[in-house]
């Protein structure tokens, strides 16, 4: 079953996203209540996002940050499957803010493969790993 969510905030019928989105697979830190947790941005626009995670999503209603590579959006959770949920902003994002993200998923495998590369020369080369 497909969760019906209203991005485009509130007030608009659900379903119905004022902004294209964009689908991304970037790690990401949410802020709840309960403290902060990892997760993954699945996809984003300037008024919403997807949001999937290791524990049960936060409840409908729930407020919650959103911290990705340097950008905070604060929002509402307005739909929960299991893990995932979609988060309305409370304010739009800018779109600078979503081209950035976009370029750094873009080039995020390319940024992990050297990652691993660098860890490996390390271990070969004797010098601690962390």
């Amino acid at each position: 079953m497909t969760a019906h969510f209203p991005f485009g905030g509130r007030g608009q019928a659900p379903g119905r996203r004022q902004a294209a989105r964009v689908r991304l697979a970037l790690p990401a830190k949410v802020i709840l209540i309960t403290g902060h947790q990892p997760c993954q941005l699945d996809d984003l626009s300037q008024t919403g996002a997807q949001i999937s995670m290791e524990r049960l999503a936060p409840p409908i209603g729930g407020d919650v940050v959103l911290m990705v590579n340097g950008v905070e959006a604060f929002g509402t959770v307005v739909w929960r499957q299991g893990n995932s949920f979609g988060l309305c902003f409370d304010e739009p994002m800018p779109m600078d803010d979503v081209v950035k993200l976009r370029g750094l998923n873009d080039h995020f495998q390319t940024l992990q493969q050297q990652q691993v590369l660098r860890r490996a020369q390390d271990f070969v080369q004797g010098r601690k790993i962390f």
